[in-house]
């Protein structure tokens, strides 16, 4: 692996200020990357109940399109997608302020649900299955992709910061599991904070029961935990056969307004005036996820980024310019599947004998006495 490796970390009081000193620090790195190209595709993250604090705040766009200016970028371009409860793109672009915030530079706008030839299928193999990916043709075809995540957990993938912040250059209909619960009708804005209110109770009685039945260091899993875990598992492949294929060439991870407990639903604020930087994504969301307290290397999708080749994961090979990241480390709460989601594998089809469900256990005792002499 590459020990230079060089990722930013930035603490501050201004979020813009935060993000143009991250960029300034790996400004040698991001001129190589940008001048190869001329061009630049910012992959924003939006929240599908359109809440500003969990989408990207527009000073971190506004820092991000002058960065990218000064290093070379002669056009850049923002893509997103809708999903099944979240406005349409062109929606949240305004209701964000992303289009006032860079007006007069040469940025364009591309709701990617609006334009027919948006897309170009990629056919790839998941668990074994071929399936038909469709991805966004400006990122495709872009040699500098940026992504612009948010410091975040997960339910699928215990944290959601940049590389995970790629569905959103998927098709909504491709998007299978990377959301976890999917929202069936959109939450009217009234309702958001009793909803999450009532999230956060629920996280915390699921956090609590799984902790008390891990507590001898295994755990017997019931059927509908297990489906969760194959689920979650072959999410994790999806999201690695997209970052090979679309992987960013920079990527930011924001920390002012992040997510904790239920995110990406119905999470509640997270504040740690923090921003990483780099040109290695995997190795940004590394460090995002020491300081959010997770050790990266027990993060099944950064473990498979690093064992495919698409990134660094290992905190000993990654240089860190700015705040050291043990100094700026705060422990968030954690979604309350993460004591699950620890048991999706690196790869897919590697299962423990300590994660079978009580039916495999009940099977085990019929043949047991079956076989035994009466």
């Amino acid at each position: 692996m590459d020990d230079a490796v060089k990722v930013a970390v930035v603490q501050g009081d201004r979020r813009r200020g935060a993000v143009a000193q991250a960029l300034a620090l790996i400004a040698d790195d991001l001129r190589t990357v940008v001048g190869a190209c001329g061009a630049a595709v910012v992959v924003p993250t939006l929240d599908e109940l359109a809440r500003p604090w969990a989408s990207t705040d527009r000073d971190s766009l506004s820092a991000t399109v002058d960065a990218l200016a000064a290093a070379g970028a002669a056009s850049i371009d923002v893509v997103a997608s809708s999903t099944a409860a979240r406005p349409s793109a062109s929606t949240c672009f305004e209701s964000l302020g992303y289009r006032g915030e860079t007006w007069g530079r040469p940025v364009a706008y591309h709701d990617l649900d609006d334009g027919p030839d948006a897309w170009t299928d990629r056919e790839v193999v998941v668990a074994g299955r071929p399936e038909t990916l469709r991805v966004s043709t400006l990122a495709i075809e872009s040699g500098c992709r940026v992504s612009l995540g948010v410091a975040r957990t997960h339910g699928v993938f215990r944290l959601g910061l940049g590389v995970p912040s790629l569905a959103a250059v998927l098709r909504r209909e491709d998007r299978r599991g990377f959301d976890g619960q999917a929202l069936a009708t959109q939450i009217p804005d009234w309702m958001v904070p009793y909803c999450c209110s009532l999230e956060t109770t629920r996280g915390r009685v699921a956090r609590a029961w799984l902790r008390l039945r891990s507590i001898d260091g295994g755990m017997r899993l019931t059927g509908a935990e297990r489906r969760r875990l194959e689920r979650a598992e072959r999410a994790t492949e999806r999201l690695a056969v997209l970052a090979a294929a679309v992987a960013p060439k920079i990527s930011i991870v924001d920390g002012f307004s992040g997510m904790h407990g239920q995110a990406p639903r119905l999470g509640t604020q997270l504040r740690l005036g923090t921003v990483v930087a780099g040109t290695d994504p995997v190795a940004v969301d590394a460090v995002a996820a020491a300081i959010m307290g997770f050790d990266p290397l027990d993060v099944a999708y950064l473990r498979r980024a690093q064992a495919a080749g698409l990134g660094v994961a290992d905190l000993a090979a990654i240089t860190i310019v700015g705040e050291p990241w043990s100094q700026v480390r705060r422990k968030c709460r954690r979604h309350a599947s993460d004591r699950l989601l620890r048991l999706v594998s690196a790869t897919t089809g590697t299962e423990s004998a300590d994660v079978r469900g009580p039916y495999f256990l009940r099977r085990r005792r019929r043949r047991a006495r079956r076989s035994s002499p009466v």
